[in-house]
């Protein structure tokens, strides 16, 4: 086995007041990473994707209004890291909706799991993942950020994200803890992009509030989002067109494929290759956490998304140099969150190769 590094841990940033100070602090101290990510699209999208700065930066700007039509916090907060880091407005937008502009045009792939009560040995629930992203335009995973946003409205929370991006994965002082994971959709919609919809789920207080939070947006495209509270763990499919809630009392897993509820006249467009990576990540995924089930500990779960079952299309993911340039990527961190201790383990860079160290949020 891969002997594991003692990765230096994240630097939490701590930012607090309105919204719009929360972000403006922390886009003044991401300010040249944030930059830096922002031109590496810029070149992403000239290359590969032939498509002009001004061209992104046009579609970008069309998010703003129906974001803050959805939450002025979030809004606001964006707004905020726009005007710490010295950008405009649809800048920070290019980021911020790179779910929506960005992957329609490329594949993705995370591996998550949640699970509680009778399956693990503790009584305790547990959610995570790996985050699988790719090498460009995200600096080779130099773009990550951990914050702890206290909030006086909502709750306090500990959010992983990309320099930029509102939030992606994260627990809150309540014990609410998110993963996700990308969906595929025929074309993105005019709306809502859906990592401003993860920020304002972190705004409730359990599963109930969340999904309440998922439905009520105009969503501009498709994402899973997998959670777990002290109450209980949830996984939910959404889109533009639909939006499907399955609960459990012990197990769920997910990949990059629907499985919860296939659309009426859309039909997932990626490969057969890509389609195989998913389905087999999230069937290997399921195999660990069932011939465990009853045994699921932290430790356990940390060597679940260190798993290298059928490289290259594997749980850990590692550099597949036989796709094209543009479709590299790897797992850039793991991480496990339990929502009664308020803990998130990460491990920075493939956990295969790092340890996994605690966070906490109170």
């Amino acid at each position: 086995m891969t002997q594991l590094l003692s990765v230096k841990p994240y630097k939490v940033l701590e930012v607090s007041g309105s919204a719009n100070e929360r972000g403006y602090k922390y886009g003044s101290y991401n300010s040249a990473l944030i930059r830096r990510l922002l031109n590496s699209h810029y070149d992403f999208y000239n290359t590969y994707l032939n498509t002009s700065k001004d061209e992104a930066l046009k579609w970008s700007s069309k998010y703003i209004q129906p974001t803050r039509n959805y939450s002025e916090v979030v809004a606001d907060e964006l707004e905020g890291v726009a005007e710490g880091a010295g950008l405009r407005l649809d800048e920070v937008m290019l980021i911020a909706a790179f779910n929506e502009v960005f992957y329609p045009k490329l594949a993705k792939a995370c591996t998550s799991f949640a699970a509680r009560n009778g399956a693990t040995s503790d009584g305790l629930s547990y959610v995570g993942q790996n985050n699988d992203e790719g090498i460009d335009p995200w600096l080779d995973g130099d773009c990550t950020t951990l914050t702890r946003f206290n909030q006086k409205d909502a709750p306090n929370a500990l959010i992983y994200t990309y320099a930029g991006a509102p939030a992606m994965m994260g627990i809150n002082s309540a014990g609410l803890s998110v993963c996700i994971n990308a969906l595929g959709f025929d074309e993105p919609k005019i709306g809502v992009p859906m990592l401003c919809v993860v920020r304002e789920v972190f705004n409730q207080k359990d599963i109930d509030g969340a999904v309440d939070a998922i439905e009520r947006a105009d969503r501009a495209f498709a994402l899973n989002f997998i959670m777990a509270s002290p109450e209980g763990i949830a996984n939910v499919e959404s889109n533009p067109l639909k939006v499907e809630t399955t609960r459990s009392d012990d197990t769920l897993y997910h990949a990059n494929h629907y499985i919860f509820c296939p659309v009426e006249g859309f039909s997932e467009s990626k490969s057969d290759t890509y389609q195989e990576n998913s389905r087999f990540r999230c069937d290997r995924m399921k195999d660990l956490i069932e011939e465990n089930k009853g045994k699921l500990n932290l430790s356990l779960l940390e060597g679940i998304l260190r798993d290298h079952e059928n490289r290259p299309d594997m749980i850990c993911s590692h550099v597949n140099e036989k796709r094209s340039k543009a479709h590299w990527s790897r797992t850039l961190d793991g991480m496990i969150y339990i929502p009664e201790k308020r803990e998130a383990w990460i491990a920075h860079g493939n956990p295969c190769e790092s340890e996994f160290m605690k966070y906490t949020i109170s």
